[in-house]
């Protein structure tokens, strides 16, 4: 009888600490789909801000021009990125680096792409793409460096 109450005690423990961990992995999963469901959500905001800017007849490289930036890095080789770096090549605006964590491209940048650890070459201004994690960025790109710090964001919110 006593082996019986072992057996069920035993099995009763297993369902509970299944259960917990169990739950336990799926509300990390839940909030990992958050967090990435909020910046996506951001990012498209920031696309939908940049289009208005740019019909509404707003240029990009203008803020540079009147902040007197000639050599700009970027930070962030994600979508909004990899656009700014589209739209500086068409402006006389150098992109002398683009910096990312990965540190892995499918872009046209491959040749300028660096490490979070790499040298930085000399430059005017960073513009921070991944809005969503520009405090911490912004703090870790101070230690590095003296130069301007913005969000991509300032480039039409100052002008519109």
């Amino acid at each position: 009888m006593k082996k019986g109450y072992a057996i069920c005690f035993t099995g009763a423990i297993s369902f509970v600490t299944g259960f917990f961990l169990g739950g336990k992995a799926l509300v990390g999963m839940i909030n990992d789909y958050k967090r990435r469901m909020e910046r996506n959500a951001s990012n498209l905001m920031l696309f939908n801000d940049w289009l208005e800017f740019l019909y509404a007849g707003g240029s990009i490289e203008q803020y540079f021009h009147e902040h007197g930036y000639k050599r700009v890095m970027l930070y962030g080789n994600g979508y909004i990125g990899q656009r700014l770096f589209q739209a500086l090549e068409k402006t006389d605006v150098e992109v002398t680096a683009i910096m990312d964590q990965a540190n892995s491209s499918d872009s046209d940048a491959e040749g300028i792409l660096i490490g979070v650890d790499s040298e930085i070459p000399d430059f005017d201004c960073v513009v921070v793409t991944p809005t969503a994690y520009f405090d911490e960025i912004f703090h870790m790109l101070r230690k590095r460096t003296g130069q301007s710090v913005i969000s991509v964001e300032e480039l039409w919110q100052r002008q519109v």
